[in-house]
């Protein structure tokens, strides 16, 4: 753990809607869009603000646009500067309403490695944690609120960090159209999600 101590609110939808201590109601911007991924280094470059807040936008119009699981591969390999190696997405990008998954994390005490986020309107978030395990999660086909996608996701990815001996990112960032978000994704079958690498293929709660 780096020590710090972090201020929950800030790292609320609210909270990472404007400048560090301003918290307030923003209702134009309603979503947040998140995704988590595994890394190889708890001190991984994923963890730089500059780094992350280009992933999920690149990677939120790839995904809408790649035919396969090849298509996405080839996609990621030639945005490599930016994904640096040991970096694996697990999930594509998540969104979520008038909620928070890197403020979820700190109220249930999970204290990450290392959390950084830029302090501006519509900040980006960046931490890594070691593995979660809880005991009150349902499975991801089980899941009936965003928030409980969320804790399913973090369960099985931490599963598979404890087994690859790796850590868990996640990033998270406010902005996003929930509605047009969801129907952005290509529907692939199982299959070419796991050749994708990816533990889920939905950008939220089925139905």
């Amino acid at each position: 753990m780096d020590g710090k101590k972090y201020n929950l609110a800030d790292y609320t939808l609210d909270g990472l809607r404007f400048n560090i201590g301003e918290t307030k109601h923003d209702p134009r911007f309603p979503s947040l869009c998140y995704l988590v991924a595994l890394t190889d280094s708890p001190k991984h470059p994923i963890s730089d603000t500059k780094s992350s807040r280009l992933i999920l936008s690149w990677l939120f119009e790839m995904e809408g646009q790649a035919r396969n699981a090849a298509h996405l591969k080839a996609g990621e390999e030639f945005f490599k500067r930016y994904f640096d190696s040991g970096f694996y997405p697990q999930t594509p990008c998540m969104v979520v309403n008038l909620w928070s998954p890197i403020s979820a994390m700190l109220e249930r005490g999970y204290e990450p490695i290392i959390l950084n986020r830029v302090p501006k309107f519509r900040s980006v978030a960046t931490g890594i944690w070691e593995p979660v395990l809880t005991s009150d999660v349902k499975t991801i086909e089980a899941a009936k609120s965003d928030e409980g996608l969320f804790w399913a996701i973090i369960e099985k990815v931490s599963r598979l960090a404890v087994e690859r001996k790796m850590w868990i990112s996640i990033i998270a960032q406010p902005g996003w159209r929930y509605d047009s978000a969801i129907s952005s994704l290509p529907d692939w079958p199982p299959e070419e999600v796991a050749k994708a690498g990816r533990i889920i293929w939905q950008r939220t709660v089925k139905g």
